[in-house]
């Protein structure tokens, strides 16, 4: 038979059962996140809020662009990425006058767009957009399908006090129903020298002043 437990043994044994729980106890504490300020939860839980955000494809490359950036904006909540190739139509032809070419152009652009959307594994909606003004036009369709943000990506090449583009971005920020974001790359920044796909003909068969015209 052993004999009894001798008494600086037991109490090792004691403090041990005693010291484990304590450390795991201060270790949790120590691990747990620190008090945010209240004005940075508000600001984590506003861009949180985001659930669907429209890209106007404009310029190709530069609007693309904005597809990868309005991707990495919502990754984190999963929100809906609305991708719409915009075409402006004159007012001396019906909006809905078949434009083959610019269909086929803009189905070969939405479906790369689409494609950097699945990159990020987002649910990408993509539509030709028919408009008689580029500007109200979007955000006529940002305020029908309760659009959260529109991020607009323009050239470097663009100076926002004169051009279509400067003309679209005012009109954005003047009647867009929700958060905007004019995304406009430095003459520096990587991919900034990128050549523009041409435009598409969409005026084939008609003259040539009849022509609906794509924003630049």
């Amino acid at each position: 038979m052993s004999g009894p437990l001798h008494p600086s043994l037991l109490g090792s044994l004691l403090a041990a059962a005693f010291a484990i729980p304590m450390a795991t106890l201060l270790i949790w504490m120590l691990r747990l996140p620190r008090p945010v300020p209240q004005e940075v939860a508000r600001a984590v839980r506003s861009v949180g809020a985001v659930q669907t955000i429209l890209v106007p494809i404009l310029e190709h490359y530069y609007s693309e662009r904005a597809v990868e950036l309005a991707s990495r904006l919502g990754q984190m909540q999963k929100a809906t990425i609305l991708i719409g190739y915009v075409v402006e139509v004159p007012r001396t032809l019906p909006l809905g006058v078949p434009l083959p070419q610019v269909e086929e152009q803009a189905s070969h652009f939405l479906a790369q767009a689409k494609t950097i959307c699945s990159m990020h594994a987002l649910q990408a909606q993509v539509e030709l957009i028919r408009v008689r003004e580029v500007g109200e036009g979007i955000a006529r369709v940002a305020r029908d399908r309760g659009v959260d943000l529109i991020v607009l990506g323009i050239s470097p090449g663009e100076r926002l006090s004169e051009g279509s583009a400067a003309r679209t971005a005012e009109s954005l920020l003047r009647h867009a129903p929700c958060e905007v974001i004019i995304d406009r790359l430095a003459e520096t920044s990587i991919g900034a020298d990128a050549s523009e796909a041409p435009a598409g003909a969409a005026g084939a068969g008609l003259p040539r002043k009849e022509a609906p015209r794509r924003p630049v």
